[in-house]
Order: C-alpha cells, then structure tokens, then sequence
C-alpha cells in the first residue's frame, strides 16, 4: 500500500498524550473497589473514544481507521501482572497506542488500536 495514498496515518504518539491526560484526569482521584471497577473502566473506554473520534476531523485527522479500545483495572497486591494483547493486521498502516497507571493502590492499562479500513 502506498503511504500517500493514506493520507495522514494514525499517530501514537498524538494519541498516547490523549490516553495519559484521561487517565490522569479519570483516575487521580480514584479509590479502587471491586464494585466501581466495571464501571471506571467504561467510563475511560468511552471517554477514550469519543475524544479520538471526536477531534478525528480537526486535530487528529485520521480517515478511514476503525478503532478497538481495551482498558484493564486490577488492584495491586504484591503479585505480578501481564497484559498482552495479539492481533492480525497490516503492518503498514494497522497501529496503536498504549500508556499505564498506577495508583495507591491500583494499575491500570488503556490501549486503542488502530485497523485501516480499506
């Protein structure tokens, strides 16, 4: 696929500085219960969303990608933790962006993948 051809591509970086600012934004004040985890983390999925295409057309001008967005909230207990995630894509114009954070007494990792759709 010729690069031109996409115009402007996703750019994690851009996007990496949205995802820091909603977490630090949602998650500064955060206290970790089990029973507002569900509800926290869709809260940042959304807000994750509707930031990127949101400001698609003005800022982030990124035609023609569709987008996954994972976010994982677990308590810290002195246990190690892996998040990992697979996916089958065109190198050449597939991408995304992920960025952590770690509270008191919680972690919590956001990512957004980025597929073009042909």
């Amino acid at each position: 696929m010729n690069r031109e051809r996409l115009g402007d591509g996703f750019r994690p970086s851009q996007v990496k500085e949205v995802i820091d600012s909603i977490l630090e934004e949602k998650l500064t004040s955060f206290v970790y219960e089990k029973e507002a985890v569900d509800e926290m983390a869709m809260v940042i999925s959304n807000a994750l969303r509707n930031r990127i295409i949101g400001s698609m057309p003005t800022e982030m001008n990124f035609p023609r990608y569709k987008y996954v967005v994972n976010v994982v909230i677990g308590e810290l207990r002195g246990a190690g933790v892996k998040v990992a995630a697979r996916c089958l894509w065109d190198a050449d114009t597939d991408n995304y962006s992920s960025s952590m954070f770690v509270g008191e007494t919680f972690f919590c990792t956001a990512t957004v993948f980025a597929a073009y759709y042909y």
